[in-house]
């Protein structure tokens, strides 16, 4: 990464001042950075300006010629080390049964014999009836495994299903669903814990090539940082892998903050994890991950209705009443936050449940920002609950993708009020906003955030408020709002420059604006880590 001064100033800026200290729509033109933190924002000129109006100062100055600064991107959810091994392969998304076919033929014919073949990212609207035959007719020796776009399921063909030991006799796990045919045979189609073997068995394979997991890590931290994603939650799970991070951040390699999660499956790993030297800014240690249900696409997002399109069947929960609340009893006497994965209705009431239930017994409860992963749909009686429970909503926007799909899945009614980032923005609800990378198609916040603006219906919300949510609604997601996640003095420099203003929407209602909005720079630290052209951020 190119460094510049430690100390200067941008000016010429148009820099929305979205920190609730300063009046509502007040915009300054210069920003000061220092040694990585914001010292000074505002007018040049003013009284206290280390520049003057025209632009001199006794510092470097970057002009950045009328361009929006606004701080950095703060992605809630992440799998960073999957978002860097599928940037190198095959992706499905989009593509029909005979696309597909065609592009597994093709990876087919470039592999050495045996070497097992993956893709990533098909889904049920384009490739609506999946079965191993079709990958047979492919391969009938050589293990397939096209993983389902959301990552809660895999279609597999004959081989893979043999190196799995699943046959007709097998029984679907506590947790999974093995699809079967009407002579019970196994389709093919591994749902939830019925597909993890094989996303276990891809881990451990990185994670025992120290280098490979480094690099997949950067990997997908600078693709993050190239659409000005400043800091991310992620899902990182594995020691090997925060140990590799705590690497590159000793070698100032690191493009972005990351806040590494723990599984609350793996007592193991996450036990190892707890032995990585984190730090207060770059590296730190984060919440523990629970999932409560499963995906929409899938069919195991737990719902209190049955699925429109499935009427025996409402979802999966992975927990118990009782064994959700032992987790959460055992979670706030430590003082630990949790992250818990909930996509349905039904997983989400079971959770405001539960720490209600404690609440009772332990006011502690309601302070520690526990997390609420997704809220894809949300009873509207539930609404209320989040912020009488201190509970946090962290979702994403770019599941908003197929609502043709979310309809015939919900039905009308309830994909009408799924995503309610409006209802819970007016019942006082904290909301952040992230991508859920790789597990959604996209992840580039400017696309997020025109997803929750533009969308239609009424739980459509401003690009004030989306910029928020995937800023200081992110910091306070993760408890870091006290240093970062707005523009303001005392805050650390982590800003992005784009061509043009998004909120311009607000006050016209011209889409152009924001759909032309791209990310030039990216600072992170008061250091470019991304430039769309080499030299465009040049302090003079």
């Amino acid at each position: 990464m190119r460094r510049v001064p430690r100390e200067y100033v941008i000016y010429h800026a148009h820099i929305p001042l979205l920190d609730p200290s300063y009046p509502t729509d007040s915009v300054a033109d210069s920003v000061h950075v220092d040694d990585g933190i914001i010292r000074w924002v505002g007018r040049a000129g003013a009284a206290d300006a280390p520049i003057d109006g025209e632009g001199r100062s006794r510092l470097p100055v970057y002009d950045a010629r009328g361009a929006t600064v606004l701080p950095g991107f703060i992605d809630n959810h992440v799998h960073t080390l999957i978002s860097g091994d599928q940037a190198s392969q095959p992706h499905l998304y989009g593509l029909e049964e005979a696309e597909i076919v065609r592009t597994v033929r093709e990876l087919d014919s470039r592999l050495p014999a045996g070497v097992p073949l993956s893709a990533y990212g098909w889904d049920y609207p384009f490739w609506p009836q999946p079965h191993r035959r079709i990958l047979d007719a492919i391969s009938s020796d050589r293990p397939i495994v096209l993983y389902q776009f959301s990552g809660h399921g895999a279609c597999v063909n004959s081989a893979m299903l043999r190196v799995l030991e699943i046959t007709r006799g097998t029984p679907d796990p506590s947790d999974g669903h093995i699809e079967r045919d009407s002579d019970g045979e196994p389709t093919g189609i591994l749902r939830e814990g019925a597909s993890r073997p094989i996303h276990v068995k891809r881990l451990q394979e990185i994670h025992r090539n120290r280098e490979l997991a480094q690099e997949l890590l950067l990997r997908g931290l600078e693709t993050f940082a190239s659409h000005g994603i400043t800091g991310v939650g992620d899902n990182t799970w594995y020691a090997g892998s925060a140990f590799a991070l705590v690497r590159l951040r000793k070698a100032e390699r690191l493009p972005c903050r990351i806040t590494c999660w723990s599984l609350g499956r793996s007592p193991r790993e996450a036990f190892g994890m707890r032995f990585a030297r984190y730090d207060r800014r770059f590296v730190r240690r984060g919440p523990a991950k629970h999932f409560l249900d499963g995906a929409f696409s899938t069919r195991t997002a737990a719902l209190l209705e049955p699925y429109a399109d499935d009427p025996e069947n409402s979802g999966t929960e992975m927990f118990d009443n009782e064994a959700l609340f032992r987790i959460l009893r055992r979670l706030t006497l430590f003082g630990r936050q949790g992250a818990f994965h909930a996509i349905g209705d039904r997983a989400v009431r079971q959770f405001l449940d539960a720490v209600e239930r404690l609440a009772r017994r332990s006011p502690r409860a309601t302070r520690l920002r526990h997390r609420l992963e997704h809220c894809q749909l949300v009873s509207p009686r539930d609404i209320d609950r989040f912020a009488r429970l201190g509970v946090h909503a962290a979702a994403q926007p770019h599941a908003i993708a197929t609502p043709e799909k979310d309809e015939q899945l919900l039905g009308s009614e309830r994909a009408a009020r799924a995503y309610p980032y409006r209802s819970l923005l007016d019942a006082g609800a904290a909301l952040s906003f992230g991508s859920d990378s790789p597990a959604e198609a996209t992840f580039a916040p400017l696309e997020g955030i025109r997803r929750a603006v533009l969308r239609p219906g009424p739980e459509r919300i401003t690009v004030r408020e989306a910029i928020e949510c995937y800023t200081a609604g992110s910091a306070r997601a993760e408890g870091t709002e006290a240093w970062k996640g707005s523009i303001g003095a005392g805050k650390v420099a982590d800003l992005v420059i784009l061509s043009h203003d998004p909120t311009e929407f607000d006050r016209s209602g011209d889409e152009s604006a924001l759909k032309s909005a791209s990310v030039t720079v990216t600072i992170v630290d008061g250091q470019p880590v991304y430039e769309h052209s080499p030299g465009s951020y040049r302090p003079e």
